[in-house]
């Protein structure tokens, strides 16, 4: 039976429902019985029932509602769609996949996806999607909930990702990527990126094991971001640019930001009882952070191996390490870092160690209760503190031993338990010395040079 034609301008709604009898016209009283009955194009509405999937869409609207389920099994595809298509209130359940996006945009709304044996949802080179208010539910681990193929575009907003997804989103050179107010709960990685760019707001990842968030060669924005577990909160590879504000990382197995050859900027970043590769871990790469807590761990607040950091800004309360080698604040370890503005409290380590011909630069700071030392020059580091106060250190306020260089200006001490310097000039290191306060004075030496201020009794 021919339908009418609709009026210009007017999409036409044609009804579909799985019990309705054979020989429908798509009217709401005699609905279609299939999907393979009514039109390629239109709005399609569905009556509640389960409906063969296996089925291509191109340029159509198809809204269920509570109990409307297209199902399929492997190894065919539920739900393959072309041109302009969106699903709305729908349960696609089985397939290989659950939608393959093949061509041109794709709105999933209201939408869950539950027991493929491959990528939940996969968006082809020159696709689009955009997912709102759904749910994917892994059945079998190893395979990510959304795959972005290079070139592919998603977008993802009020999504929630359950169970062991390899990856809730894995995005290899996508054109563009963005997530807001996504939530993964137990896959083995939230969000993992290679090439291209993307955008990550308000976003939550807890209870996998793999790194929270990792991106490798391609650039990634981050805003208000909680990790809580994982291997890494953040994890970086070669080539991977990243820019952030509001990003926090609880209770890490490893490091709460692992940053590799690559280049950052944070701002507001929150560490807490990260594991044994310390809080922040730094490796040739240039990073700039403002404004960074680290709290409690089991190893070192932050650590830069042959890396160009400036740091303002910034709390470390801890680490209590069982080995004092461990339990360091901040280490500096080649390269070049500008520290300015930092409280360390309470560390069962070094406050601040520069080393392996690092260069360090760093004012205005307070170092309080260090378990082996204020400040830490060696091997043939140099550092230059400005305005550095340094209190209730269990050895000396500053220590400066193999061939190191330590320039030290308006330095205030007192209260450690090994004096305010010790200088190894045995081992060739020079101190310069511009100003000293506090309760004891540094004791003269070959290698420590300048003036400093004469103590008052009290």
């Amino acid at each position: 039976m021919a339908v009418a034609a609709p009026d210009a301008g007017v999409v036409p709604e044609l009804f579909i429902d799985a019990s309705a009898a054979p020989g429908g016209d798509g009217s709401r009283t005699r609905p279609f019985r299939a999907l393979a009955d009514a039109p390629a194009h239109g709005r399609l509405r569905l009556a509640s029932g389960v409906y063969p999937g296996g089925v291509v869409l191109e340029d159509v609207e198809l809204v269920g509602g509570p109990a409307v389920v297209l199902a399929a099994t492997a190894p065919a595809t539920c739900v393959r769609t072309r041109g302009t298509v969106r699903l709305e209130q729908v349960q696609v359940q089985g397939g290989a996949s659950g939608v393959v996006v093949e061509s041109g945009r794709a709105t999933l709304a209201s939408v869950s996806l539950s027991g493929q044996r491959g990528p939940a949802v996969e968006v082809g080179a020159g696709a689009e999607l955009v997912v709102t208010g759904s749910t994917f539910q892994a059945s079998v681990s190893s395979f990510p909930g959304v795959r972005v193929l290079p070139g592919g575009k998603a977008e993802l907003a009020q999504v929630r990702f359950q169970g062991p997804f390899r990856r809730a989103v894995d995005a290899s050179q996508p054109a563009a990527l963005r997530l807001s107010g996504v939530q993964s709960q137990d896959a083995v990685s939230g969000l993992w990126l290679s090439g291209g760019t993307a955008l990550v707001e308000s976003m939550e990842v807890r209870g996998g094991r793999g790194p929270g968030i990792y991106v490798a060669g391609g650039m990634l924005q981050l805003r208000d971001v909680r990790v809580g577990g994982h291997e890494y909160g953040l994890l970086t590879g070669d080539g991977a640019r990243v820019e952030g504000r509001g990003l926090r990382s609880a209770g890490a197995e490893r490091a709460g930001l692992a940053l590799v050859m690559s280049k950052g900027t944070l701002e507001d970043v929150h560490v807490e009882s990260a594991g044994p590769m310390g809080g922040v871990q730094l490796v040739g790469s240039e990073v700039r952070i403002r404004g960074l807590e680290v709290q409690g761990g089991r190893s070192s607040g932050l650590v830069a191996r042959n890396a160009q950091l400036t740091l303002e800004g910034g709390t470390f309360v801890g680490p209590r390490a069982p080995d004092p080698a461990e339990g360091d604040a901040i280490q500096i370890r080649g390269g070049r870092a500008t520290l300015g503005s930092l409280r360390v409290q309470d560390c069962s380590g070094i406050g601040v160690l520069a080393a392996e011909a690092a260069s360090v630069t760093l004012g205005r700071t307070t170092v309080s209760g260090a378990a082996v030392a204020g400040l830490a020059v060696e091997t043939e580091a140099s550092l230059t503190a400005t305005e550095v106060s340094i209190e209730r250190t269990n050895g000396p306020a500053v220590l400066v031993t193999e061939r190191a260089t330590a320039r030290l200006r308006s330095m205030i001490a007192r209260a450690n338990r090994d004096g305010p310097l010790w200088a190894e000039c045995s081992q060739g290191v020079e101190v310069e010395i511009d100003g000293w306060g506090g309760d004891a004075s540094p004791v003269p030496a070959p290698c420590v040079h300048g003036a400093w201020a004469i103590i008052p009794r009290r």
